[in-house]
């Protein structure tokens, strides 16, 4: 008997052993377990590694998001292919012999690996007020803008419905400028003169102070030699789109400002939808966008932007400008106001851009409201939160590649959080500045705060 089960049990595990060999030679769809690295950019070499790959490379074909790539050596387990240069972020699927199967999303874009960004509270309290003194006890009321000072390193915080310009000093001490929190527009000296609604500032090499008083339509100029504020540029009339001299030029909702160094003066007139260029003595004329909504790049007047919100001058000499409607970065040349888009892929005009990182003209931006760029031409974005979706972040374009520094639009609502990028939150950051050490400062408008940013090396 124990030889008939014992010769039993030895046919079922031969019968075992062959069905098995037999299952390995059955046909199945190819995988991918891994793609190295996930993430780089178009026209680099990754590796997918996986199983039952054909062994000659023209058999496998591979798509990254249904862009067909060029598989360039083969192996039944391992395939090097090349980014295709028109794909997007999503699943990269693999088919041969007319059976498909899809694998790992594949990213596009390059990971920052130098750095991790760390925010903190630089000042404010996160009340509401309107008080000066020390950095945890001054309070603003909605700090809309914010300029570095050349001349001093002194951080220039345009205080929107405080009505005020204030300036925070290297040593930590808040104190006002001008502006005495009567909402109007009143020139004079610093202890008379009044802003309406001032959103954002700009301060030349001489430490002159420009202000784009958005509730006047007017450019407004704060002369520290004399102590006076008086108008450059603007009528005050609110609708209009003209070119001119001083008060007979006209601007609708002008919102960003930057001054270069030989004194000329760039508004993003937003509602105009254009960038315009205002010289020493004030004469005003259009350097992009033709007050029609859209985004065409090119020279002027063919040039279209849609609702640009601010503008900044870069180390290289160019003028750059966050273009909220419409999704992007533009940089433009300041002497010919030839445009180029550098950054984002667009979305909803009146919405949501989305956002994704990655390739500059394959991200998305949602709301870019402040941009500033640092000694190196690594520039910075600061973003709302947009009608459809809240971001609420802080972005980096870098060699090419945009990624999100602080903040996190997975939270979809603002926020009020310090730490590493992932982890902070802000509400509303209207605005940006960079410093000669590359320290970044933040005007959190509806915190109530002034936020910086500062790099630390990974671990």
């Amino acid at each position: 008997m124990k030889k008939i089960l014992l010769l039993f049990l030895t046919i079922s595990v031969l019968f075992t052993a062959c069905k098995d060999d037999t299952d390995d030679f059955t046909a199945t769809n190819p995988s991918i377990t891994q793609i190295v690295p996930s993430m780089a950019l178009a026209n680099q070499t990754v590796k997918l590694r996986g199983k039952r790959f054909a062994a000659d490379a023209a058999a496998n074909i591979v798509k990254f998001a249904g862009v067909k790539a060029e598989v360039i050596s083969a192996s039944d387990t391992l395939l090097t292919v090349k980014v295709p240069a028109e794909g997007s972020t999503g699943n990269v699927t693999i088919t041969v012999n007319d059976r498909t199967s899809k694998g790992p999303v594949f990213t596009y874009g390059a990971v920052q690996t130098e750095f991790d960004y760390l925010t903190s509270t630089f000042a404010g309290s996160g009340t509401v007020g309107d008080t000066f003194g020390s950095l945890t006890d001054a309070q603003f009321m909605l700090p809309n803008g914010v300029a570095i000072d050349p001349t001093t390193g002194d951080l220039i915080v345009t205080d929107r419905t405080a009505q005020s310009i204030k300036r925070i000093s290297k040593d930590g001490i808040v104190s006002k400028i001008a502006g005495t929190g009567v909402r109007s527009s009143v020139n004079g000296s610093l202890a008379v003169a009044t802003f309406n609604n001032p959103y954002k500032s700009a301060v030349d090499k001489n430490g002159n102070i420009y202000v784009a008083d958005n509730g006047a339509n007017l450019v407004r100029k704060i002369d520290l030699s004399t102590n006076t504020v008086s108008t450059l540029a603007g009528g005050g009339s609110t609708g209009a789109f003209l070119d001119g001299q001083g008060t007979a030029a006209r601007f609708n909702t002008i919102t960003g400002i930057a001054v270069d160094d030989d004194g000329f003066v760039y508004v993003a007139d937003a509602v105009n939808h254009a960038v315009r260029k205002i010289s020493p003595t004030g004469m005003v004329t259009t350097l992009a966008g033709n007050g029609t909504a859209g985004i065409t790049d090119g020279d002027w007047p063919n040039v279209r932007m849609n609702r640009p919100t601010a503008v900044c001058i870069g180390a290289d000499g160019f003028l750059y400008a966050a273009d909220r409607y419409g999704q992007r970065i533009r940089k433009i040349n300041r002497h010919t106001g030839r445009t180029i888009t550098i950054a984002g892929s667009g979305g909803s005009s009146s919405t949501t851009g989305g956002q994704v990182d990655g390739e500059a003209l394959k991200a998305r931006f949602n709301n870019p409201w402040g941009i500033d760029v640092a000694s190196d031409g690594t520039i910075y974005v600061s973003e709302l939160g947009g009608t459809g979706s809240a971001t609420h972040t802080i972005r980096m374009i870098k060699n090419g590649i945009v990624s999100t520094i602080a903040g996190n639009a997975s939270f979809n609502a603002p926020g009020f959080v310090n730490g590493l990028q992932g982890v902070s939150r802000f509400n509303n950051p209207t605005d940006v500045a960079v410093d000669n050490d590359g320290n970044i400062y933040v005007g959190d408008m509806n915190n109530y705060v002034i936020r910086k940013i500062v790099k630390v090396p990974k671990p």
